[in-house]
Formats: C-alpha cells, sequence, structure tokens
C-alpha cells in the first residue's frame, strides 16, 4: 500500500512575516474591493502548480494559511506513483509531509516550517494495488463494483475504467480503476516527465485493480477529536483524562486498517460460493432462528423487489439488523446491493494485494 495523496495547511501564525510577504508573490489573487475606500472584501487564490514540475505538487497561498497538496509517491524515493517508495510505501504519513515540504522549498526558495506539529493534514489518500489474472477480469471486476451500493456506498459517477463512490463526501470515499490504461494514457501525454516503466511492466499493470480510500477532512476531525485515556491501564470508567489527539498519532496500521474495512465490507468473506450456500450460512450466523428466518426473507425480498424498495418494507431498525445478519454470514454490499452472490466475487477477494513490482513479477 501507499499513501497517494496529502492535503495539508500551515496556519499563517507559523509562518514569519517576511516569509508570507515572499509566498503571496508566488500566486495570482482575486481580489474585490470597494472603489471608494480601496478596502478588500475578499480575496482569492487558485491552486498553482509548482513551477517546473511534473510531480503533481501544488501550492496556494490562501489570507490565512499556505496550503501545500499533491501526490508524496511522485517526489519521494524513484517517483513511482504505482506502489511508491521509500516513506510513501511505509505509510508514514509525517515523513511524506516532511519530504513534500522540502521539496516545494527547493522550488520555491521559501523555507517552510519541518515541524510537522505546526501543520494541519485535512486529506489522506491510501492506495492498494490488488492482482488479478488479466485486463479482461480487472475490467470484470469493476462491471461487478459499479453496483455496490447501500450502507455507506453511494456510486456517484463513473469514467471509462474508474467507478466512484461518494466522491463528494468529507468523511470517506472511494476510488477504483484500471491501473494498466492510466500509466498508458499518462505516457502519451505531452511534455510527460515522470519516470519511464518498461514495456514488461507496463503489461504486468494491466492486471492491476487499484482501490484508494480518502479520509477527508470530516473523517480527520471525528477521528482525532477529543478522546478519553484510561489511566490505570484496565477498563475503569473513574480514572480517565480527555486528551486531543493529532493526525501524528496516525500509524501505518492505521490507514491499512481503514483501507480494509471499507473495501472487505464491500466485497464480503470469500467463504461464500453460490446462491445455494446462503440460507445454511444465514441461518448459522442468527442469534436464533427466527432472526436467522427474517433475514433470509429480507435476502429474497432483496432478489424480488430489489434494494431500494427492500429497504423501504422494514423499518430503520428492522432493516439494519438483518443486514447485520446477512453480512456476518459473509454476503457482501456487492452482493446484497444486487441481490445475488457475484461469481467473480470470489476471485476479487482471493486476488493478493501486491506492495512492489518485485512482488508483482514474482507473482505473475
Amino acid at each position: 500500500m501507499l499513501i497517494d495523496w496529502i492535503t495539508a495547511r500551515l496556519p499563517i501564525e507559523s509562518i514569519p512575516s517576511n516569509q508570507w510577504d515572499m509566498l503571496r508573490k508566488l500566486n495570482d489573487r482575486v481580489m474585490r474591493y470597494c472603489p471608494r475606500t480601496g478596502d478588500v472584501r475578499w480575496e482569492s487564490c487558485a491552486w498553482d502548480s509548482v513551477r517546473s514540475d511534473s510531480h503533481q505538487i501544488a501550492i496556494k497561498v490562501g489570507s490565512d494559511a499556505f496550503w501545500i497538496q499533491g501526490s508524496p509517491g511522485r517526489v519521494c524515493g524513484s517517483g513511482d506513483a504505482v506502489f511508491g517508495d521509500g516513506v510513501c510505501s511505509a505509510l508514514d504519513l509525517q515523513g511524506c509531509l516532511l519530504t513534500m515540504i522540502r521539496f516545494v522549498g527547493t522550488q520555491t526558495g521559501v523555507l517552510l516550517a519541518p515541524d510537522c506539529r505546526q501543520w494541519i493534514i485535512s486529506r489522506i489518500d491510501v492506495t492498494g494495488n490488488l492482482l488479478l489474472g488479466d485486463l479482461s477480469e480487472v475490467r470484470d471486476a469493476l462491471r461487478i463494483l459499479r453496483g455496490c451500493e447501500g450502507g455507506r456506498y453511494r456510486v456517484s459517477q463513473q469514467a471509462g475504467d474508474t467507478v466512484y463512490w461518494s466522491h463528494r463526501s468529507r468523511l470517506r470515499s472511494g476510488k477504483a480503476y484500471a491501473k494498466g490504461p492510466h500509466i498508458t494514457y499518462m505516457l502519451r501525454q505531452r511534455g510527460y516527465s515522470g519516470i519511464e516503466y518498461a514495456g514488461s511492466d507496463q503489461v504486468l499493470a494491466d492486471r492491476l485493480l487499484r482501490l484508494e480510500l480518502r479520509l477527508g477532512s470530516q473523517w480527520l476531525r471525528e477521528r482525532l477529536g477529543k478522546t478519553s485515556v484510561d489511566l490505570n491501564g484496565d477498563e475503569s470508567q473513574w480514572d480517565q483524562k480527555i486528551v486531543d489527539k493529532s493526525w501524528l498519532d496516525l500509524t501505518a496500521d492505521d490507514l491499512r486498517k481503514e483501507w480494509k474495512e471499507y473495501f472487505e465490507r464491500m466485497i464480503g468473506s470469500g467463504e461464500m460460493k453460490q446462491d445455494s450456500d446462503v440460507k445454511e450460512r444465514v441461518m448459522a450466523a442468527a442469534e436464533t432462528e427466527n432472526r436467522g428466518k427474517a433475514a433470509f426473507g429480507c435476502w429474497l425480498m432483496i432478489q424480488a423487489e430489489g434494494w431500494e424498495r427492500a429497504r423501504e418494507a422494514f423499518t430503520r431498525p428492522t432493516w439494519y439488523r438483518h443486514l447485520k445478519v446477512l453480512r456476518a454470514a459473509g454476503l457482501g454490499d456487492a452482493d446484497i446491493s444486487a441481490g445475488v452472490v457475484v461469481p467473480i466475487r470470489r476471485r476479487i477477494i482471493e486476488c493478493q494485494v501486491v506492495d512492489t513490482w518485485e512482488e508483482l513479477r514474482r507473482a505473475a
């Protein structure tokens, strides 16, 4: 896995006035002001790519902060944007931000605060590459994933070999696409000066299904808000204090966990092989026989009437109680939204997560 995107800002309070004046000269600005008094009513700045930059790093000098965003994989190590390198592939969030800060400082001549505690991160993209049999199998998987709706998933946009879920959400959003065609497209762009990929690597990349999870500003606020810490090291509720967590507390394991939870729930368990297994597994997953029968009846209604009409037939608590049983039985949201055990889903589940070109070549 790799960190594929970071958006961060440095508040104006952390920037010396002489550096702030230098930064303001980097961006074009649009202002609205009163012609009689000269008072500025509002000011807006656009994102600008770093000068002579082929690395997808952009900056913006706002009214109250300096912003930086882009793909750390393009400036870490070899510049490989498929699997990343160094701190990028290690999911080292602090290391990625420092690399981007240094890169921008080198290109602009303005030394930015190297203390990560002064920076505020508002977006993190965590990406994994799944190895399937070939490009046709990757596209088959994308066709299945396009129909995955329900719960946290809302297919909000489709474009070619790409599927988006909740792309406007400030909490979480997902993206799936075929990496091979994307590499081919990038290499054909006029003026492309990124890393060159060998022809054999491009062929191997055709087998990659790329899944990207975006953790937005709302997720960061909720995840890193005030939380209780047990001072006794046990389950006592009497000796706790409330502390503020920082994005610096996010570990590589935290990011991997978020990625896996988001996409594994979409696909479900690999033990569900076909429709004939559903009733047996639902009955086994339910706490009581009656709950199992009710959940299986919900499944049959989804098959007959569709996901949306079935949802309207139940009260909210009952609907989610049935979904809990169906997911415990091994059904994923791709199955539930379609009302059928998706045949290719098993191949998606059993495919291998590859993190380096070496792993990809060995697996192929």
